[in-house]
């Protein structure tokens, strides 16, 4: 298939606008990247995704979502006791809704993968298998993982990891290349990191990621001295919440080459000028984040690694594929940008479309691993109705 013609946005540590241009994509990656004539008359025979002029980029990594949460939009949940009340409250069939309609939002922002931190609080049987077959049936990459937090029982915590070892385990013998499993715990105090994460580094080995929500009720500056001499593993962890994580977290975790990952663009705190983020939206929320109205103008190459470096190596990792950068051999996982500038969009300005008008266009098209799931507005991989 080849996707053109079109402007494309290359992503990656060191992003490249090319106008003009088409891709080829073979089975579920990347095959070339050139003039659009060019690649049209080599290959006549092709399927044409037109793009008709749109802007082709990446798509997008969310490295830290609640997808079940997607239902409680609207309810006004703010504190820990209402959330657990709501999580109580899901039967299968809410877990496997809620998981869809967030990933359908999520496909409609160009969302192409999206790590997850499952909870459910009544301790329903095999609901991330829901969550797994929500994903399935939209077609977007999902790591998932259910979580074990930090006044759960012992039995509790036992479950959560032995549902999310179980998981893993019959993901990667069916060889589902855009469904993982994650050990995932949740920590409301720096005395419960300390608890938690030693087990949870034993039940992920060297197989499974490990993904921790820090549900902390801190500011930047508080101390923490716990110990740093955490088992290697062999793929790096991913920290939700960076925000509220004391600095010496921070640096223990980004010694480790762990990612660290922060609801929107930035975060408010000291913290955000101080550590490489990963972006994450939280609760079931898939929209991108727009930028401020009083920074468009100015956003930044931190900015820029937030969205689309420091994610996408991260899940690349996970899934064995160098996702987040339009190249040869990369996966297909585009999106298409419904945005026709009237000024100059190249390498040199690209910063600035990003923060004034890019990052807000439609999005028309997406594809994952080379399969449609949207063209045209329209979501052809479930029955959205």
């Amino acid at each position: 298939m080849i996707i053109g013609p079109c402007t494309v946005f290359t992503g990656g540590a060191e992003p490249a606008v090319i106008e003009e241009a088409a891709v080829r994509v073979v089975g579920g990656h990347i095959a070339q990247l050139g003039p659009a004539g060019n690649l049209a008359s080599g290959h006549p025979d092709e399927t044409l995704w037109p793009a008709r002029g749109r802007v082709l980029m990446p798509g997008f990594v969310n490295t830290h979502a609640h997808l079940a949460r997607h239902l409680a939009r609207g309810l006004g949940l703010r504190h820990p006791e209402e959330w657990k009340r709501y999580e109580r409250a899901l039967s299968w069939e809410d877990v496997r809704a809620g998981v869809r309609a967030a990933l359908v939002e999520g496909v409609r922002h160009g969302i192409t993968t999206v790590c997850d931190f499952h909870r459910s609080g009544s301790w329903l049987d095999a609901s991330l298998r829901a969550v797994v077959d929500a994903a399935r049936n939209v077609g977007v990459r999902v790591a998932t993982c259910r979580g074990a937090a930090e006044d759960d029982t012992a039995y509790e915590r036992r479950f959560a990891a032995e549902e999310s070892r179980e998981l893993a385990g019959e993901l990667e013998k069916q060889r589902e290349g855009k469904l993982r499993g994650m050990v995932g715990v949740q920590a409301s105090t720096l005395g419960g990191i300390e608890l938690l994460i030693g087990d949870a580094f034993e039940v992920a080995g060297d197989r499974m990621a490990l993904h921790v929500d820090l549900a902390l009720d801190l500011t930047p500056a508080e101390r923490w001295r716990g110990r740093r001499a955490w088992r290697e593993t062999a793929l790096p962890s991913l920290w939700a919440h960076a925000e509220t994580a004391p600095r010496e977290l921070v640096a223990a975790a980004r010694e480790r080459g762990d990612v660290i990952s922060a609801a929107g663009l930035g975060s408010p705190a000291t913290l955000a000028r101080e550590a490489d983020l990963a972006w994450g939206t939280d609760a079931g929320v898939n929209a991108l984040p727009v930028p401020h109205a009083t920074s468009a103008w100015l956003f930044d190459a931190r900015q820029y690694r937030t969205l689309f470096v420091n994610g996408p190596r991260w899940a690349a990792r996970h899934f064995g594929c160098g996702l987040g950068e339009i190249a040869p051999g990369a996966p297909a996982d585009l999106l298409l940008a419904d945005y026709r500038p009237a000024t100059e969009l190249s390498s040199r300005t690209l910063m600035e479309h990003l923060g004034a008008g890019l990052l807000r266009a439609p999005v028309s098209g997406v594809m994952v691993s080379g399969e449609i799931l949207m063209d045209n507005g329209v979501l052809v991989s479930a029955d959205e109705r």
